[in-house]
């Protein structure tokens, strides 16, 4: 399984921007009625997203299916953050939409060498639905173009603890950061989502993140597993 490779892409820039307008804009602009949510977006048979279901259960239907170019797979679900303005009940109109970026666990041999550059933290959470684990973190970045250079980011499993007297067990993982020679111009903000699912492999009930952070140092996410 490769690293999760975060591009530094304009839409990032463009959600960013999104989001400042809906703070300052109240006329009745665009901008004005702005929700934002992260979603389970669906494919239909023609590879377009035609609905998405949010981490508070709603279920909202596009006015207008999308063709994304990270939509490849048809009749499939993608997780992804969304900002958009309701024209009904369940009827929406997509402001911006982009595939969220994905943790995944990584076998300590699937790399060379162990990297834990620091990273900024800013919050984490379970979602209300309990089937994903959701952490902001911020990142020192140069340029945004295609050509970016990339950051490189993962979990990597470190041990399985064994709780006996409450019969429970939690995987501990150290979060992999390399962000190799890219220049530090400025900070931006991802967020990185897990599949609680993800914890069925190693048959354990919750998990604890070891993030090296650029203020305090190790800081420990302990999360609960598969709901």
């Amino acid at each position: 399984m490769r690293h999760l490779i975060i591009y530094i892409a304009a839409l990032a820039t463009l959600l960013a921007t999104s989001c400042e307008q809906d703070t300052y804009d109240k006329g009745e602009g665009k901008y004005s009625n702005m929700m934002a949510d992260f979603v389970e977006a669906h494919a239909n048979a023609e590879k377009k997203i035609d609905y998405v279901i949010t981490d508070n259960g709603d279920s909202l239907v596009l006015a207008a299916p999308l063709e994304l170019a990270w939509a490849k797979t048809a009749d499939s679900t993608y997780r992804a953050a969304l900002y958009y303005n309701k024209e009904g009940a369940t009827t929406i109109k997509v402001m911006a939409i982009e595939q969220m970026l994905t943790l995944r666990l990584m076998p300590k041999d699937s790399i060379a060498a162990m990297k834990t550059d620091p990273v900024g933290f800013e919050s984490a959470w379970t979602s209300k639905n309990g089937r994903y684990i959701n952490i902001a973190l911020t990142l020192k970045v140069g340029t945004i173009s295609e050509t970016s250079k990339k950051h490189r980011i993962n979990l990597i499993p470190d041990s399985i603890v064994e709780n006996e007297a409450m019969h429970t067990s939690t995987l501990h993982a150290t979060l992999y950061h390399d962000k190799g020679d890219i220049p530090e111009y400025y900070t931006q903000k991802y967020y990185f989502t897990l599949p609680s699912s993800t914890l069925s492999a190693f048959n354990t009930d919750s998990i604890a993140i070891n993030i090296n952070t650029t203020d305090n140092g190790t800081r420990t996410l302990t999360f609960a597993g598969k709901p």
